[in-house]
């Protein structure tokens, strides 16, 4: 019988991400990564000085979702359209509930230079993570829970307005609130700055809209002026990338340096097969050939989520994981939202991006990290839907991680090539509809939404 290897072992760079992919992908990012160093921003000198500000940044996310900075649905579930530009009727079921209200832009541009120059000194950086760490407020919670719940509807009303010219609004998501999450204030910000890109995206598509009614936009007819003002959500989207970046704890870990991206890349389906055709017969031994590896990232990415070794056992601090699971959804969703406008490598250049000194060779990883992890959770939630269950995404890491802790202590390197994952006992039965949901994610466009990122990330990096 062949050796079940659970799919999320993988941690880093869960296979998955690259469906649909094929090889001259994985070539054209494998052709720029020898000549482009570790990162490219630091090595010329281009990080500017410190001029923190990280009280005043904390002070202003403390009052999110209270006060003046929030809103409520009206008693009918409606919510005008002075919040986010188009009325949105959520249905009676969420009348009078609160919900994050967007900033001004004043508001926004304030925020976005205290942190940073906040994330320009190491001491002020270590500073404001520890201040993203302390808890949400309960009305801060309920305002973060009333947005998520209405986010959707938020943006499939936009889109209708538009006349469906606005697809791109799909790649953005919010993470699931549950009733007894322990909200952050790191998640108060990252909901906040989706809060305000979805604004300034209603804002930018009406004033390019004929007469300014956003039902007559038309993005394919848009002007160098209208390209540009659009590039302006771009950098938010950006922006928000990389605060979910330095909040999950991704931007300390050297994925570039502790990685063979090329080695890699040519592993991840180089016989010719993508995972969807791979799924039956040889997946355990296409998992096994990359173990060695990402075995340089294990450990890192599974402190980053939460994960250590207590006594006689593996444990995932449930908090920790949460925050992990929502800046890895955040900052995906964002880097899909920033390159899913079409804009070629040339348009891009071409702008000058207030907020993209962060974009290099490790976003790469970055981002295929936040899929693989999030597609897990999406996997389980599916899973437990399907068959009224209620499996736990951070609960199947902890056991696979217990059944194979060099994933938490490392491996030494002499040790890699021989080293082989143990299997996961009992979890056989969860997996096995895994294949078919990611048929069924590529159906509805995960490999295109994946290579299309990853172009962009590609293209704005080496600038061809």
């Amino acid at each position: 019988m062949k050796r079940f290897v659970m799919p999320i072992l993988i941690i880093p760079l869960l296979a998955l991400v690259l469906i649909g992919c094929d090889q001259d992908m994985r070539n054209n990012i494998a052709g720029f990564l020898g000549p482009l160093g570790n990162n490219v921003y630091n090595d010329a000198g281009m990080i500017p000085p410190n001029t923190a500000n990280t009280a005043a940044a904390s002070n202003q996310i403390a009052s999110m979702g209270t006060g003046d900075s929030a809103k409520s649905t009206s008693a009918s579930g409606v919510i005008d359209s002075t919040v986010f530009g188009v009325e949105v009727d959520l249905g009676a079921a969420h009348g009078s509930k609160p919900l994050l209200a967007p900033q001004s832009k004043e508001a926004q541009e304030e925020l976005k230079n205290q942190l940073g120059e906040a994330l320009n000194s190491t001491t002020q950086k270590e500073e404001l993570k520890k201040e993203m760490k302390k808890p949400a407020s309960d009305e801060q919670k309920a305002a973060a829970k009333g947005t998520v719940d209405a986010f959707n509807t938020v943006l499939t009303s936009i889109n209708t307005k538009t006349g469906g010219n606005a697809d791109f609004l799909d790649n953005l998501k919010l993470p699931e609130i549950k009733e007894d999450d322990e909200l952050t204030q790191g998640d108060m910000l990252m909901l906040q700055l989706m809060t305000d890109m979805v604004k300034n995206t209603v804002d930018t598509l009406t004033d390019l809209s004929e007469d300014k009614d956003l039902s007559k936009f038309d993005g394919s007819n848009l002007t160098q002026e209208g390209i540009n003002k659009v590039m302006g959500i771009v950098d938010d989207a950006l922006f928000a990338a990389q605060m979910a970046e330095e909040l999950s704890g991704a931007s300390s870990i050297d994925f570039t340096g502790s990685l063979d991206l090329t080695s890699l890349l040519e592993n991840i389906g180089g016989k010719g097969r993508n995972l969807i055709q791979a799924r039956d017969g040889g997946d355990d031994d296409f998992l096994e050939d990359i173990v060695p590896t990402l075995f340089r990232l294990s450990g890192d990415v599974t402190k980053m989520m939460g994960a250590k070794i207590v006594g006689d056992e593996v444990i995932v601090d449930q908090k920790m994981y949460r925050t992990f699971l929502t800046m890895m959804k955040s900052y995906r969703s964002s880097l899909e939202y920033a390159f899913g406008f079409g804009f070629d490598a040339q348009q891009m250049k071409r702008h000058r991006f207030a907020n993209a000194m962060h974009i290099d060779l490790s976003s790469i990883i970055k981002y295929l990290l936040a899929v693989a992890v999030t597609e897990h959770d999406a996997y389980i939630r599916y899973y437990n839907g399907k068959y009224d269950t209620n499996e736990s995404s951070r609960e199947l890491i902890r056991k696979a991680l217990d059944a194979n802790r060099e994933f938490v202590t490392g491996v030494k390197p002499a040790n890699m090539d021989d080293y082989k994952p143990n299997p996961v006992e009992g979890v056989e039965d969860i997996y096995k509809d895994f294949g078919k949901y990611l048929e069924t994610r590529d159906g509805e466009g995960l490999g295109d939404t994946i290579k299309n990122t990853l172009r962009g990330i590609v293209s704005f990096i080496a600038g061809d």
